[in-house]
């Protein structure tokens, strides 16, 4: 299907369900990182992950296909990384313990396919999922470096800029897994989990991302309460 279909099928949907909503989010939580280092070509002796806190802001648009199914697309602006310990030698004379953590800001697009469940004019619960495509755009890379070499120590502290395509790489992937409950007035909240699909290392390493938290919200939009404006409308009409 090409993309001005799609478009247009989602333009009829959300005229006859409902108007479109749209609004902000914001929500907190904790980031980590699956970190998986390689035995080629530097051999990883030990390797550790701990999580830092995490967030995104952004907006959400929410589109109705049908009285339970939404689609809902949004911007966000994240922050996601993790800290972490490795250590790895090279041969016998040399060896190295790292102590990193990388602070990562990216853009998102999610995309997430909801259930509501109960009526439109209700409080309800609904569950969804989807996927995130997002894109870093600022960050840091620190690291406190304690290497060995022919009996000689030398230790380093840095901070540096992350740099797409060096640091890692720049496009990432999540697949999205959230629930929550949405007031008749359109204020919303939700717990979400976000779980990198893409390896994002560039090659002695596997880094993959993880994102949870809670966020909340507000759906502006006359499709909130179709039934109840109904409703309004007959009993000024008995007046």
């Amino acid at each position: 299907m090409k993309v001005w279909h799609f478009v247009f099928a989602l333009f009829v949907c959300s005229h006859v369900f409902g108007q479109v909503g749209f609004g902000p989010e914001i929500g907190v939580g904790m980031s980590g990182m699956h970190f998986a280092p390689s035995t080629y070509p530097i051999l990883y002796t030990s390797a550790s992950v701990s999580t830092m806190a995490s967030g995104r802001a952004g907006g959400v648009l929410d589109v109705p296909l049908n009285p339970h199914f939404y689609f809902q697309a949004g911007i966000d602006f994240s922050r996601k990384g993790a800290s972490r310990s490795f250590s790895y030698y090279k041969n016998d004379s040399f060896n190295e313990v790292v102590n990193q953590t990388l602070d990562m800001y990216y853009a998102e697009l999610p995309l997430n396919v909801l259930y509501k469940f109960g009526k439109q004019d209700k409080g309800r619960f609904y569950i969804g999922a989807g996927a995130t495509p997002a894109y870093i755009i600022a960050g840091t890379n620190k690291l406190q470096d304690h290497a060995v070499f022919n009996g000689t120590a030398d230790n380093t502290n840095d901070n540096l800029k992350i740099v797409a395509g060096k640091t890692i790489s720049g496009f990432d992937v999540g697949a999205n897994f959230f629930a929550g409950y949405e007031l008749a007035t359109g204020v919303f909240f939700r717990g979400y989990y976000l779980v990198g699909v893409k390896d994002i290392g560039l090659g002695t390493e596997v880094d993959k991302n993880r994102m949870w938290g809670i966020s909340a919200g507000y759906i502006f939009g006359k499709g909130r309460n179709i039934n109840k404006e109904a409703d309004d409308l007959i009993d000024h009409s008995t007046n």
